[in-house]
């Protein structure tokens, strides 16, 4: 379990650090965006998981992406702030945080905004996809994210999630 969640949040990582820097040019003038049935497909080696999820964001303060296979039930969230990535995995009542400052090595280009304008979806519509490859320690990894509504604006709930009944686990990342 360890490497899933120390893999979730590389893989956080590596959305930030790859296509959407090439893209941006400027940022729309959005302050809460809210990106719902999304279809997330990773590929890690051979075995494929293919999840539901969905995206908030406040801009400049947070992000956070939610798990949700089916039926709308959350399973696990990465909450992701301009310093930090806690991703929580609510099956197994555990939790793990990275100053996104120790992901730098293994992925270089990351930034914040980056990440923001993948999680808001700017410059995608509905429909869209992304696809990003990434090899790690011998391990290769895709990720095929298809973007589902899209709105800017909206009124959205955002609720950061107590940790306190949830176990901190250590992973490579948080070493």
């Amino acid at each position: 379990m360890k490497q899933r969640i120390g893999i979730l949040i590389l893989l956080v990582a590596l959305l930030c650090g790859c296509a959407t820097s090439r893209k941006l040019t400027k940022q729309p003038a959005w302050q809460t965006a809210n990106v719902s049935n999304c279809t997330a497909t990773v590929t890690m080696d051979s075995m494929a998981y293919t999840i539901g999820c969905a995206m908030q964001v406040m801009r400049d303060s947070l992000v956070i992406i939610s798990l949700r296979p089916m039926m709308n039930i959350e399973i696990g969230r990465l909450e992701i702030t301009p310093g930090q990535a806690l991703a929580i995995d609510k099956i197994n009542h555990q939790y793990t945080a990275v100053e996104l400052t120790k992901t730098l090595p293994l992925v270089p280009k990351i930034r914040w905004n980056d990440l923001q304008a993948f999680a808001a979806a700017e410059k995608a519509q509905k429909g869209d996809s992304v696809t990003l490859n990434y090899a790690y320690k011998g391990h290769l990894l895709r990720l095929n994210l298809t973007y589902g509504d899209i709105a800017y604006d909206a009124p959205i709930l955002i609720r950061r999630l107590n940790v306190d009944k949830y176990k901190y686990v250590d992973t490579f990342l948080s070493e």
